[in-house]
This record gives structure tokens, C-alpha cells and sequence, in this order.
């Protein structure tokens, strides 16, 4: 079990991708809209519910493998969330088996582009692939999307002693929650690593990588906090407006207290 717990840190690593942020793109709403309505995909299963994650998974048409999603709340700002997930150089203390995460190139303010190489446990190769990952903040549907996909990049052709992983995509959506206090977090995966492994393993390792990712990813946004980083996000007007929505409602004011009124003599 622990060789099996392993292959699911390792499809886990690919998901703490990110850039500073764009202004364009589809919201949340919509595309889940078109993913409930998209043929090439099954309905949302229930899969598990524990420590305030809550992860589902469905079919894929013409795959035997699964794509999952994981929803669950982060006790700080989407400001210091992202500050985490743009941290390179220390993405492996929460992300365990990494074996080698070298930016490529970032074509603008909004696009980062990776090579990501991970362990994997004996006696398989280690798995690798080259990743782009694109930030949007969206002020339409209130939300900062991440988007996840696997590339081919003739800077980082496949590279000797690892299987290159043939299909990656997913998302990061982050919403402020608690008038921006919190985040409330989506990670959403389709991966196939490729090489000879069974499916059903994969379908079976690959559930606990929305719940673990979340969760570490929550653990280290306690453990470290990158001011600077935040202070330019919370600069751009795009994340300003998106905050301004989550703003709570003012309170309603109490009714008025009206004095009592006197006892009418008998």
C-alpha cells in the first residue's frame, strides 16, 4: 500500500502550478455549466468528505481512467495561496516526491511554462512532463482560474530514465470566501502517467490527490507567507473587485428598543 500511496503523491506533484495573473478567459459557472452538459464526460460521483475536502470523480468517454475534483476551504487569502503555489523553490515541502521542477520560460505576466519531473517508487521510472499553467482573474464569474495542461516543448524533449506522462490537465479555481479571508479552493485532475501501469491502480491512487493536495497545500500556506508577492496581487484591480464580492453584507441594525410604556392607573 505504501508503493501505491506513492504513485499518488507522484501524479499529485503536478498540480502547484502558477502564474502571475491574466484578466481573460471563461468563468467557473460557465464551464462547469458545459461540463454537466458535455457528452465526453459522466456525472459526479461521490468519492470522500474527510477533513473538510470534499472529492468526487467521474468518467471520461474513451478512457479508462478517471478525472477527479476536490473542494475544500483554505484558512488564508487567495493573495497568500497563490504567493505558495508560485514558490518554486520550495514546493517541496509540500510536495514530497519531486524530483526536479525547472521553469522553461514565461511568455507573459500570466503563463508560466515547466518542466516537472517526479520520483517514482521502485522499481518504476520516474514520470515527468513539460506543463503550462495560465492565471486568470476572472471578475465576471469572481474567481481566479489556473489552468493546467501538458505541453511538448522542444526545450525539454523526453528525457532519459523517465516516462514521459502522454495526458495532463486540470485547474486550480479559488474563490474568496469569509469577505477574502479564506479561499475556497477547486483542484481538478485528469492525468494518465503513462508506461505499464494498471488502471485500476491508477483509478485507485489517483482519488487522493485532490484531498492531499488541498491539504498540504493548506498546511504550507501556514508555514510560509510571501508578503511582497501579495502586496502585488492585491494591487491589481482585477483581484480588488473580485474581493469586493465577497464582501459580507452589512449587518441588519437592530429593531428599535421602544421604552415601556406606563401602567395606566386602576
Amino acid at each position: 500500500m505504501r508503493r501505491l500511496s506513492q504513485w499518488g503523491r507522484v501524479l499529485a506533484l503536478f498540480g502547484g502550478l502558477c502564474a502571475l495573473p491574466g484578466t481573460d478567459g471563461p468563468g467557473l459557472a460557465e464551464a462547469s455549466e458545459q461540463a454537466m452538459a458535455d457528452p465526453q464526460h459522466g456525472p459526479w460521483e461521490w468519492v470522500r468528505g474527510d477533513n473538510g475536502v470534499a472529492v468526487h470523480r467521474r468518467t471520461v468517454a474513451g478512457s479508462p481512467l478517471h478525472e477527479f475534483r476536490g473542494v475544500g476551504t483554505i484558512y488564508a487569502p487567495i493573495a497568500a495561496v497563490l504567493g505558495v503555489m508560485n514558490d518554486t523553490d520550495h514546493r517541496l515541502e509540500w510536495m514530497k516526491e519531486a524530483a526536479a521542477q525547472i521553469l522553461v520560460e514565461k511568455p507573459n505576466s500570466s503563463t508560466a511554462i515547466f518542466y516537472n519531473r517526479t520520483k517514482a517508487p521502485w522499481p518504476a521510472s520516474d514520470r515527468d512532463a513539460v506543463l503550462r499553467a495560465i492565471t486568470t482573474l476572472d471578475t465576471q464569474k469572481n474567481v481566479v482560474r489556473i489552468e493546467l495542461e501538458a505541453i511538448e516543448h522542444p526545450a525539454w524533449p523526453p528525457q532519459k530514465g523517465a516516462v514521459r506522462m502522454p495526458k495532463l490537465r486540470g485547474h486550480w479555481y479559488l474563490w474568496p470566501e469569509k469577505g477574502g479571508e479564506y479561499t475556497r479552493a477547486e483542484y481538478q485532475v485528469f492525468a494518465n502517467p503513462g508506461g505499464s501501469l494498471p488502471d485500476w491502480i491508477i483509478n485507485m491512487v489517483s482519488k487522493s490527490i485532490p484531498h492531499s493536495t488541498i491539504v498540504h497545500l493548506r498546511e504550507q500556506v501556514k508555514r510560509r507567507r510571501y508578503y511582497e508577492f501579495e502586496k502585488k496581487i492585491e494591487a491589481v484591480p482585477e483581484y480588488q473587485q473580485i474581493l469586493r464580492s465577497a464582501q459580507p453584507a452589512p449587518p441588519t441594525p437592530p429593531p428599535p428598543i421602544e421604552p415601556p410604556r406606563p401602567t395606566p392607573p386602576t
